[in-house]
């Protein structure tokens, strides 16, 4: 049978062949995805009809099979959806025409798809498909997760666009900035960058800026000396010094002091660190990645941030789109979550049905990827059966926006932000370090969103602010 040798490309040790079949049905297409495999050091079986390829399977040797979603004789999916119930331990990836949500979900949900390639598939989006072999051999793979990036999830365009500057990004040294909204995925984008980088076999050490007072921020990014300040009983290592040769990942670092941001500033300037109380000075080695949710640019003009440091940590400035925007990667991440759930608990429910899978895609998830987590999380654990059902689904989900409220009426993206921080301070009655802990954000940016928002602690408005959305 046609085989690839797992780490052959990596150059490693070659393991167990793997057996690759492409149902493909276009002459010209079969020819230049065939050719593109071989380059790859893959040799594939070519069948040009859904039952060629079926008969192939049953012959054995097969492990992943690639088809077209316009196969002659018989869609791609219901290929997929074939195989899935009779040769479950095959890999399956779609190549597909289209980017519609709903042959995504259809993919997804029935055919259990492993990864869609898009038709007009280009040298980067094979790639995934042959490293994903090559790490992954016979393993089975989360549904339709990226396969260079473990834990990544998706395939729309803008998520591809994305992972695309991650692979370049990473053969620089520059500085990265990453924003976007909270929830988004921004530390898993920074590993990423991490893994794809020269640095991969050294340390990647991540903090949350606002998580810490001042002096202990300090501390914990420099490090101290014993007796530098009450409570330091002995020498401590700072962050930038444990991740010598690798990466820190400083997060929310829109929130950090002024006092730090020089701090920060002049690290980046000599590459220099001084611990709490040491007369002395050290070089470290390495390479820094922010993220922020909060416009910097905005910050600067407001002089809550220093300009100087914004432009020495934005020279490679990258932005996670919100879920809303890759909404035909709902599916994939609903899926995903249940897959991870199902490994770690051994949970009885094992599907989401398609009614399920249509409401999650037509939410607009203020809370992004987090709060799809949280609900597939939910639906877990109150599911009576084997399959998610609409009627599992948060009511605020099943029911949407008011039919009847004119397009101007629906809410905002903050103004649903701030419906969220109220009802989560009521459920906790107003203890916000327990609303903070459930919004899984720092106390002191739970503060600044409640002035952002015009909100008193007691629940009163703040300076005549109304309390709706």
């Amino acid at each position: 049978m046609t085989e690839l040798r797992p780490n052959q490309q990596d150059g490693g040790t070659p393991e167990a062949s793997i057996g690759v079949l492409v149902a493909e049905g276009h002459p010209r297409e079969d020819a230049a995805l065939a050719s593109a495999l071989r380059v790859r050091g893959i040799r594939p079986e070519m069948a040009t009809n859904a039952e060629d390829a079926l008969a192939l399977v049953r012959a054995g040797g097969v492990d992943l099979v690639i088809a077209r979603q316009g196969l002659p004789g018989r869609d791609g999916v219901d290929l997929l959806a074939e195989l899935r119930q009779h040769s479950p331990a095959v890999r399956r990836v779609l190549l597909s025409d289209t980017c519609d949500p709903a042959v995504t979900r259809e993919a997804v949900n029935r055919a259990g798809v492993a990864y869609l390639l898009p038709a007009s598939w280009t040298d980067a989006a094979l790639d995934d498909v042959c490293r994903g072999l090559s790490r992954r051999g016979r393993s089975n793979a989360s549904p339709a997760s990226t396969m260079r990036f473990p834990g990544i999830v998706g395939s729309s365009p803008a998520l591809r666009e994305l992972l695309h500057l991650v692979e370049r990004v990473a053969r620089t040294e520059s500085t990265v900035l990453i924003t976007g909204e909270t929830g988004t995925g921004k530390e898993l984008i920074s590993r990423a960058v991490h893994e794809a980088s020269s640095r991969r076999d050294n340390a990647f050490c991540a903090v949350n800026s606002a998580a810490f007072p001042e002096t202990l921020l300090e501390s914990e990014l420099f490090g101290h000396l014993r007796g530098a300040f009450t409570g330091a009983s002995s020498n401590s290592k700072g962050l930038f010094e444990r991740a010598h040769k690798g990466t820190v990942f400083l997060d929310e670092v829109g929130e950090m002091p002024l006092s730090m941001q020089a701090k920060l500033l002049r690290f980046l300037q000599t590459g220099e660190i001084r611990p709490i109380g040491a007369d002395r000075v050290h070089y470290v080695d390495v390479r820094l990645v922010t993220a922020t949710n909060k416009n910097l640019e905005t910050a600067v003009s407001e002089g809550l941030f220093r300009e100087d440091l914004f432009y020495r940590l934005a020279v490679i400035p990258m932005h996670v789109p919100p879920l809303r925007e890759r909404k035909e990667d709902i599916p994939l991440l609903a899926r995903h979550f249940l897959a991870r759930m199902v490994e770690r608990s051994g949970t009885r429910v094992k599907e989401i049905d398609g009614d399920a899978l249509e409401v999650l895609t037509a939410h607009c998830w203020p809370g992004n990827i987090r709060e799809l987590e949280n609900v597939i999380e939910r639906c877990v654990a109150l599911c009576p059966g084997e399959c998610i059902g609409v009627g599992d689904l948060p009511r605020r989900l099943r029911e949407g926006p008011p039919r009847s409220a004119p397009a101007q009426e629906v809410e905002s993206l903050p103004g649903l932000e701030r419906k969220h921080i109220l009802e989560t301070l009521d459920r906790v009655g107003w203890n916000r370090r327990r609303a903070a802990e459930v919004l899984q954000i720092s106390t002191t940016t739970l503060w600044r969103r409640l002035r952002q928002f015009g909100i008193d602690t007691d629940g009163r408005t703040h300076r005549g602010a109304p309390l709706g959305g």
